[in-house]
């Protein structure tokens, strides 16, 4: 039988306790829920694919994930598994060839954009077209950019899809997305790593970082290396500020450039050393929560 203090009557409790039952005691509210992580994402092109292997160790070791919040390529992979579809991204990039690569991502440019989005788009709405952010199992935020006012916006609810895509919208690379009002961009613009937004819960943080800066010097320099290289010495600083507030940070350094995504086995393999080296430390500290 249990019985609640907060309902006053101390009396009647101390009745029951002289005919021997035993009261289960409730503080009302003040019980701790079992304890997990706030998984937060940083952007990385296609360096986020290590971030699939991190995802996967944490399953294999019963880690709970509470909620996940990712900008750029962390929310393509944080949305896919908090969908129930880290599988099908894996299975996608894994099968992809450095020609599949050309033909998605380098195609006819458009007045607002380097790359036309399309073929990326119609991917993407394979797999997303009917998933609503506030259906999935696990919480989720995706970090996106309003160039019309200046605004960090927070997508929480409605289409995955439009939540992802308007977070890997990399401004002057691929289009923005227009939502209603919003015109939205890649979240790196402010929140590489939006450990900030995390900090708002009470689950430890993990944030995965693959915004590290590989310091070696290019045989010669093109179009996109400029770009790739201009966007990850800014990226890199704002993310070593922001992963200052996490519990846990791991992080992924690789020489992959941003579009290398038929590089995905070696990636996921990366992501996974660097969680296994980290996993006991979690564990640890966890079990004491």
């Amino acid at each position: 039988m249990g019985i609640c203090l907060s309902c006053g009557n101390f009396k009647f409790l101390r009745r029951l306790i002289r005919k021997g039952y035993k009261p289960v005691i409730s503080f009302g509210n003040m019980k701790k829920s079992k304890e997990g992580l706030t998984l937060v994402l940083s952007g990385g092109g296609a360096k986020c694919l290590s971030q699939i292997g991190v995802l996967e160790v944490l399953k294999e070791n019963n880690i709970p994930i509470r909620r996940i919040i990712g900008t750029s390529g962390g929310a393509l992979v944080g949305g896919f598994y908090a969908a129930g579809k880290l599988d099908d991204l894996k299975k996608l990039f894994l099968n992809m060839t450095k020609k599949d690569i050309v033909k998605i991502f380098f195609s006819f440019p458009s007045a607002d954009s380097v790359f036309a989005s399309k073929n990326m788009d119609d991917i993407l709405k394979k797999f997303l077209k009917h998933v609503k952010i506030e259906d999935m199992n696990i919480p989720f935020t995706a970090v996106s950019f309003d160039i019309s006012n200046g605004k960090k916006i927070l997508l929480r609810k409605g289409s995955l899809f439009e939540a992802i895509r308007s977070s890997i919208s990399i401004p002057g690379i691929f289009k923005p997305l227009k939502i209603g009002k919003l015109l939205l961009v890649d979240g790196g613009v402010s929140e590489v790593l939006p450990v900030d937004i995390a900090r708002k819960y009470k689950n430890k943080i993990l944030a995965v970082n693959v915004e590290v800066y590989n310091n070696t010097k290019p045989k010669d320099y093109n179009l996109i290396k400029i770009i790739e290289d201009s966007v990850l010495f800014q990226t890199k600083e704002l993310a070593k500020i922001q992963e200052k507030y996490a519990d846990f940070v791991i992080h992924i350094n690789t020489d992959v450039k941003y579009f290398e995504f038929y590089r995905a086995k070696e990636l996921i393999a990366h992501g996974k050393d660097a969680a296994k080296k980290i996993l006991p430390k979690i564990k640890r500290i966890l079990e004491k929560e």
